[in-house]
């Protein structure tokens, strides 16, 4: 068993050298992750310029010690200083290999337009991440270089983003998160271990279609695509479509799909609830919701099993 940990563990990292930054499945309340100029559906919908929300994410369900990200994070936007603020702590362990991040963030909005309000938003974060390797649990094939100890390292991290947004009600958005690739390597006398962070492009396109037939005019539908691109890695997209009723309960469900040289697809379904005035919270609301991602093509993906995701949200 150990000997699959230990070629499971390479075989991951090297997944992630492609992929590194965390993947979230209700990633629509997760945009000031992948975008550090994105602005929170909580403001742009209700006018709450406080966020405050927390993730769990699990991935490949039938794999020992599989991909699983803690996310704490927080949102300010001041709207008459055109700024927005932030910091977030995020947690992310795979196998052998973790990492643990402390970010601060801060945007610029620039608006513009009379009768229709638009904004251009531009973003950056910054922060440390410590790399983890518990190198003590890994079997080195020469048992003279075997470490005792593990090894942790820190690293400066940053991204950059813009955002646009048209009335409300429509929204486009292109970062680049890990901007710098910076490298990471961990030795044990012979054997040495590198992770390069390699830059990534993520881009967002999404919109707010009222639908007051749905219940009353806080109800809407919200349709978008998540692209994700890394060096030597195939494309990723992200087609989803989502419905909010009454500010009671949501829903929505898309496909996942990886256009590499072997196709990959996964359904995607989220729903949630909301509390806000129906248990006396005036002006504030807490939004729970879960999301599950199941692989729906025979590949390697598949193999590993389904993922989720847990989001509680607080705004005001």
């Amino acid at each position: 068993m150990k000997k699959i940990l230990f070629a499971l563990c390479f075989f991951t990292t090297s997944w992630l050298q492609a992929q590194q930054t965390p993947l979230f499945s209700v990633y629509r309340d997760q945009w000031s992750i992948l975008n550090p100029a994105a602005i929170s559906n909580n403001f742009i919908l209700n006018n709450r310029s406080m966020t405050l929300s927390g993730t769990w994410h699990t991935q490949w369900w039938g794999l020992p010690e599989s991909p699983r990200t803690q996310l704490l994070n927080w949102e300010f936007v001041a709207d008459e200083k055109n700024s927005v603020f932030g910091a977030h702590l995020l947690n992310d362990q795979t196998g052998k290999i973790g990492q643990t991040g402390v970010y601060g963030r801060y945007a610029y909005r620039i608006k513009s337009g009379k009768r229709v309000v638009q904004s251009l938003t531009i973003g950056l974060t910054a922060g440390a991440v410590q790399y983890r390797a518990r190198l003590s649990d890994i079997r080195f094939p020469d048992p003279s270089t075997q470490p005792v100890d593990d090894d942790r390292q820190i690293r400066p991290d940053f991204g950059l983003g813009l955002y646009y947004q048209y009335s409300n009600k429509y929204y486009a958005g292109l970062s680049v998160p890990q901007t710098f690739g910076l490298s990471t390597t961990f030795e044990s006398g012979k054997e040495t271990f590198t992770i390069r962070r390699i830059p990534h492009v993520f881009a967002v396109l999404g919109g707010y279609w009222s639908a007051p037939w749905l219940g009353n005019e806080t109800s809407y539908i919200e349709p978008s695509v998540w692209v994700k691109y890394a060096p030597n890695g195939p494309l990723n997209i992200d087609a989803n479509v989502r419905c909010q009723i009454n500010e009671l309960i949501w829903a929505g469900t898309g496909l996942n799909a990886g256009l590499g040289k072997q196709f990959s697809a996964a359904l995607h379904m989220e729903a949630g609830l909301f509390f806000g005035e129906q248990v006396q919270l005036l002006n504030s609301q807490f939004k729970v919701g879960f999301g599950f991602d199941l692989p729906v093509t025979q590949s390697l993906t598949s193999i590993f099993g389904a993922g989720g995701e847990v989001n509680v949200v607080y705004s005001w």
